[in-house]
């Protein structure tokens, strides 16, 4: 709008002028010595004007061919910046695509001209990475990334100790870690790393004390957080349980309440160990009650596991369960493991030969095999270890002898005699 403006008024103007010195052209006259030159106004205003524009010319003319080579050597690295960008790309697209050497190629040759020559070195560090015999040439990329004066240093320093990592040294890359999280506490790209890094090196403890800032920072999705957490409360259960009653408690206080109400194979392991310092009726507590929270067959049968304690007061109590799972049989198997430890052999064949009936187990058939042994009937013992040992090694049972005829179950006529049985001595 206003470059149509401008035109507008300068063709009013220019008529205007044209119509004046029509009018009346004017007269001008200049003499220098014996020379006198005599023309119209107008002429002499016409010929100022192109003698202007001429010298304003001229003038850029020599400014222009003065720029020459700075312009050139500008319009060069312009050139030369934008290729770099095109193989950038294409070298991150080989990269998607798995070609290591073609992308390593690419990014190697346009650094130099890059307005990032940085990632151009990070990324074909990691493509010489993944061709794994050519180590010393993405150290060298990493060099050169690192030299570079657009580097993110904490950006190098965590590729570096990741190839450590991926290279099995995490010895090595331990102080490195360590020292960027002095710089970066709270950095979650280096506490993913330091966590890696322990545990490489199963060094629990540090990880144990790392997992809060872990679980802070997000430096995990909640499913592998969830895994590390529990791998590590696992081995340092597993070393305490060689250590003192006192630091097993206490690593149990300190697990969270999801490994120590949710985790079945965390508690188990957790009242095994109490088991071995002979703390039998606190792991029978902790047993019971998770079983009443919540119904669970794997700690029904690490509750017949128990092999200290009172053994006709878990049977009672795990009795009482039969009221809402009288055909399960890994109950049945736990009832006749503790039946076999209060001395009460019927009920207790009664309760494995039903629990094979359901579903038949190696742990059921042993437990019946050496309970048959114990009663003189070596030939049924013998049948049971067998047909045990073929569910163990994953054939399937024999049509004849794989299952014994089930004894007569024991006169359990009265309520009080399933859930109350007499003690033996």
């Amino acid at each position: 709008m206003k470059l149509l403006v401008g035109i507008i008024v300068t063709l009013l103007v220019s008529v205007w002028l044209a119509l004046v010195l029509k009018q009346d052209p004017g007269y001008a006259m200049f003499s220098m010595g014996n020379w006198t030159v005599e023309t119209s106004f107008a002429f002499l205003a016409l010929f100022l004007i192109l003698l202007f524009v001429a010298f304003y010319g001229l003038v850029r003319l020599m400014i222009g061919l003065w720029q020459a080579p700075s312009w050139t050597l500008t319009f060069n690295r312009r050139r030369l910046n934008k290729k770099a960008r095109h193989s950038f790309n294409a070298g991150v697209q080989k990269m998607a695509a798995g070609q290591w050497v073609e992308a390593e190629k690419a990014l190697v040759k346009s650094a130099p001209h890059s307005d990032s020559p940085a990632l151009h070195y990070l990324n074909a560090a990691q493509a010489a990475h993944q061709l794994n015999d050519l180590k010393w040439r993405r150290d060298l990329h990493l060099r050169k990334a690192e030299d570079t004066p657009d580097a993110d240093k904490l950006t190098v320093q965590l590729t570096r100790a990741g190839f450590l990592l991926d290279d099995g040294q995490a010895e090595q890359a331990r102080p490195l870690l360590e020292s960027l999280r002095a710089h970066h506490p709270h950095h979650p790209g280096v506490l993913q790393g330091l966590a890696k890094t322990y545990q490489q090196l199963k060094a629990w403890e540090p990880l144990q004390a790392l997992l809060p800032e872990l679980q802070k920072q997000k430096a995990f999705g909640s499913e592998p957080f969830a895994a590390l957490q529990k791998q590590t409360y696992q081995a340092l259960l597993e070393s305490a349980a060689s250590g003192s009653l006192d630091k097993l408690k206490a690593l149990w206080r300190q697990a969270p309440a999801a490994l120590r109400e949710d985790d079945e194979e965390f508690l188990i392991g957790y009242t095994n160990a109490l088991c071995d310092y002979g703390a039998t009726d606190d792991a029978e507590r902790l047993l019971r009650e998770a079983i009443a929270r919540r119904w669970s067959e794997r700690l029904t049968v690490g509750y017949g596991r128990l092999e200290r304690g009172n053994a006709v007061a878990q049977l009672t109590t795990a009795e009482s369960w039969l009221t809402r799972h009288s055909d399960n049989p890994h109950l049945l198997l736990t009832l006749g493991r503790l039946a076999k430890r209060c001395q009460q052999p019927d009920k207790a064949r009664h309760y494995l030969e039903r629990s094979i009936q359901l579903m038949p187990t190696p742990d059921a058939y042993e437990e019946l095999g050496e309970l048959l042994q114990s009663l003189q009937e070596p030939n049924n013992a013998l049948q049971c270890f067998h047909a045990g040992l073929r569910l163990l090694v994953g054939k399937p049972q024999e049509k004849q002898g794989a299952m014994l005829p089930a004894a007569p179950a024991p006169q359990l006529q009265k309520s009080e005699q399933l859930a109350n049985p007499a003690p033996t001595t």
